[in-house]
Order: structure tokens, then C-alpha cells, then sequence
């Protein structure tokens, strides 16, 4: 299973008139309730692939920490390697993802903010948790529901 995550929008608020948190390391505080919200889930097996735009900010090694250190256990991190580039929305760039690594796409969920990703075909639409960016990840049950598709 691979999980596509934003971090603007999703584990940290996206208002513009409200700053946002830094931990000792530099990067943002994690809002408590998305770190909830993904540990309320079994996380074992699933492949973090950071779609945000802050993935080349740190290297594999350092992401993993960071997420540790807030709380956060993946397996496997990885991101989309692509070139944030004004020209390719969030969208393509996911799409594209999926489709160089031929990856079943009942074998994603995708939790992000960026509206591009309304224009998703359907059926990964259908593996889509679209926050509201001021307040990010807040309820579980989306997330748990296509997890268990999954395993059905």
C-alpha cells in the first residue's frame, strides 16, 4: 500500500493569517490530531511517498526522523521524485507516479488539500482524502475505510 501525503494542508494548517510551528529541528510542528488520526491506523506495510512540495528539503534518512520524532512510524518513505515545476499540478504529478510504477490504484490512498486533485479519474478519486487546508487531517474515518477496502 502506498500513501501519498502532503504536509501543508494536511499535517500542519495551510492559513495564511496564522503562523505555523517549528519543532527543535527546524521543520513544522505536526498538528496532534493528523498524527492521531494517521496512528490510528495500522501503519505497517504501507509506503509513505511525500507528494508535498517540501520533499527535496530533506533527504530519505532525515524525513524518517521526522516523522519519528513526531510520533510517526512508516516503514518504507520515499517521494516523488519529479521537479516541483509551476507547470505540473499536483495531480500530474501523482498521476505520473502511478502510472511509471505500474501501481494498482487499489493499492493507494492519497491525502492531500491541493484541489487540482478534484480532477482525478474516478477510480483515484475514489482513493482520496481532500482536507481542508485550515485544519488538515482531522477525522479518521475516510482514512480507515479505504484502508479496509483494501484488505476485503
Amino acid at each position: 500500500m502506498k500513501l501519498f501525503l502532503d504536509i501543508d494542508g494536511v499535517m500542519v494548517h495551510a492559513n495564511p493569517h496564522k503562523q505555523v510551528e517549528l519543532e527543535d529541528d527546524g521543520f513544522y510542528k505536526f498538528n496532534n490530531k493528523a498524527v492521531d488520526v494517521l496512528n490510528s491506523v495500522d501503519l505497517t506495510g504501507i509506503e509513505l511517498v511525500l507528494s508535498t512540495s517540501h520533499r527535496f528539503r530533506y533527504n530519505i534518512k532525515q524525513w524518517k526522523h521526522i516523522f519519528h520524532t513526531r510520533g510517526i512510524e512508516f516503514d518504507s518513505v520515499s517521494i516523488i521524485k519529479m521537479e516541483v515545476h509551476h507547470k505540473h499540478s499536483r495531480k500530474y504529478e501523482i498521476e505520473k507516479w502511478i502510472t511509471d510504477h505500474h501501481i494498482d490504484f487499489n493499492n493507494i490512498v492519497i491525502i492531500d488539500d491541493d484541489k487540482s486533485l478534484n480532477g482525478l479519474p474516478e477510480h483515484l478519486k475514489r482513493r482520496l482524502i481532500l482536507t481542508d487546508p485550515y485544519t488538515g487531517l482531522t477525522s479518521s474515518k475516510e482514512l480507515k475505510k479505504l484502508l479496509e477496502e483494501k484488505t476485503l
